[in-house]
């Protein structure tokens, strides 16, 4: 009987390791390896073998030796790197796949297989770059590298995106039955997602649409609505969910005077006497929402509209909306902003911070645009809150939205006053960081994404001739929660009301000074929803306030603190 050779036993594993017979094809490789103990390719495919059947460390096991016998082979480094995916060790399989790119520069795979250990680290912006990249090389299974830059633009909510790469992919390969599973999946969602902004939730957006487009025909509605879609898809980013822990408490910067008024006058009639409610209580003085012709940005309600038409000068069409705002920060102790808001005879520093609670805002979607007959909701009249967007007119990107200052997170009860815990606590507080920052970088990328498909949208209603006036009427939800990169370190929130002032309003602006020149709505009283108060560094009268809130109901609770930063 003939002896088979080293070789004979290597192509009887191989025949077997096709067939799915991976057993039969280990005890094959095993033989040849015997007779050619220096055989690098027999000690891979037994590493292939090994994988198919899910004994994922063995395999590296018999990589490394592979590697070893021939450090040139790129497919070893790459298919190690697989496997070590799979045991859940993202970075050493990064490290394989950069040295089998490093040997291949054109190994589309090695790209591919690096986009998705990257998607796993959470490292979604490298990601999709890896599989663009492995999608330009030739010899790229591109239909598979489509399905998983869909698979990840799917979890960002990239919706649009996600399908357009599903699509892709079914063309590469016809039968591909995940990404066509996948995009009858993302189907359906688009499809509920559009519904869902046809609910009663954004009944009042919905009266703003059908006002801007009564004029318009059955498709160009349809443009219309998608790039109305998209900007309340935007709100429900920018939202803030005040059960947040990590920013359950916001600021208002004011006067000392101001803040005085809030605290303890109480409204009156014309002719100055005290009103009170139906129990004979006096109502407090509400918090007003100022109109944005008050800002200090000259650029407001402007930049949205520069980054979107690329800086033509558009009117929007509906200019009797006016838009009043309650402005809000994150960081309640800042010297920055003690030195710019709330100044007494323009001294800096004298100002003060309310902070609030949650119980200040609402968590249910409303649309900012109000009409006529507007209706109660289940918070009363409480507003939600919304992060600002920054973006960059120079780059026309969106670089930031609002959050809190991560140094802050130092600043807790245990790490400032209790000297026992501080070192204990740091790396809690380092961890609790790192989970903020990963939360608002993915918001960011949201905003990124929807916006883009914003871009897109619009470009197809402008091919359907539907004027560009009409659509900034579309995004007068959005016009004033998007500022210059220049404010940024505001790290701004508002509470957004626009309205179109008429005979019928029954909440009217109101003229502050009978001059024409400043106007406001109002909104709530700060009754129960004051957490704290900081007096500026320069601020005066900070006990004698103290001692005066303690008589006020709703606020004897409430404890002012000075501000420890530094002013000279």
């Amino acid at each position: 009987m003939e002896t088979k050779s080293a070789n004979d036993w290597f192509n009887d594993g191989y025949n077997y390791g096709e067939k799915g017979e991976y057993q039969k094809a280990i005890k094959c490789f095993d033989k040849s390896i015997e007779l050619a103990p220096n055989n690098a390719i027999a000690y891979y495919n037994k590493g292939l073998a090994l994988y198919n059947l899910g004994k994922h460390q063995e395999a590296i096991d018999c990589y490394d030796i592979a590697i070893k016998l021939d450090p040139f082979d790129a497919d070893a480094y790459n298919n190690k790197g697989i496997a070590l995916r799979n045991l859940g060790k993202y970075q050493e399989a990064i490290d394989c796949y950069d040295i089998a790119i490093k040997l291949n520069p054109d190994y589309a795979k090695a790209y591919c297989n690096k986009g998705v250990a990257l998607d796993n680290l959470g490292n979604y912006e490298e990601a999709i770059k890896y599989y663009d990249k492995s999608i330009k090389l030739k010899g790229a299974d591109n239909a598979i590298t489509y399905n998983n830059k869909g698979g990840l633009l799917y979890y960002l909510g990239e919706y649009q995106k996600a399908l357009e790469c599903y699509e892709k992919a079914i063309e590469i390969n016809p039968d591909f039955t995940l990404a066509q599973a996948n995009r009858e999946e993302v189907l359906k969602i688009l499809e509920d997602e559009d519904n869902k902004y046809l609910s009663s939730d954004y009944s009042e957006h919905n009266k703003l649409f059908d006002e801007v487009t009564e004029k318009l025909s059955e498709e160009p509605k349809k443009h219309c609505r998608k790039i109305f879609n998209l900007s309340l898809k935007t709100l429900d980013i920018l939202q803030i969910q005040t059960g947040d822990i990590h920013e359950t408490n916001v600021a208002h910067y004011t006067s000392k005077k101001v803040s005085q008024i809030l605290f303890f006058d109480k409204e009156k009639d014309k002719n100055g006497e005290e009103i009170k409610d139906e129990k004979g209580k006096t109502i407090p003085i509400p918090f007003r929402l100022n109109s944005v012709t008050n800002s200090n940005d000259i650029q407001e309600g402007k930049t949205l509209f520069n980054y979107l038409f690329e800086n033509q000068k558009i009117r929007p069409q509906n200019e009797q909306y006016v838009a009043f705002v309650g402005c809000f920060m994150f960081n309640y102790d800042n010297l920055n902003q003690f030195r710019l808001y709330g100044k007494e005879k323009d001294k800096e520093g004298t100002g003060i911070s309310i902070v609030f609670n949650g119980r200040f805002f609402s968590l249910v979607p409303k649309s900012p645009v109000k009409s006529e007959g507007r209706q109660i909701s289940d918070d009363g009249n409480k507003e939600p809150l919304f992060r600002c967007i920054y973006i960059d007119p120079d780059t026309n990107q969106v670089v930031s939205i609002g959050h809190r200052d991560f140094y802050t997170f130092y600043k807790t009860k245990e790490i400032l006053y209790n000297s026992k815990n501080k070192l204990d606590k740091i790396p809690e507080i380092e961890q609790q960081i790192l989970d903020y920052k990963k939360k608002i970088n993915d918001k960011i990328e949201l905003v990124k994404g929807v916006f883009e498909e914003l871009k897109i949208a619009i470009n197809a209603a402008r091919e359907q001739n539907i004027d560009d006036r009409v659509i900034c009427d579309l995004l007068l939800n959005l016009r004033y929660l998007v500022k210059h990169v220049a404010f940024k370190e505001e790290q701004e929130c508002r509470i957004i009301k626009i309205k179109r002032p008429c005979e019928t309003d029954n909440e009217p602006p109101k003229d502050e000074d009978n001059k024409h020149e400043r106007f406001y709505v109002d909104y709530l009283p700060l009754t129960d929803c004051v957490k704290k108060i900081y007096f500026g560094p320069k601020a005066t009268g900070m006990e004698l306030f103290q001692s005066l809130l303690t008589y006020q109901s709703g606020f004897k609770n409430v404890i002012c603190h000075r501000s420890t930063s530094p002013l000279a």
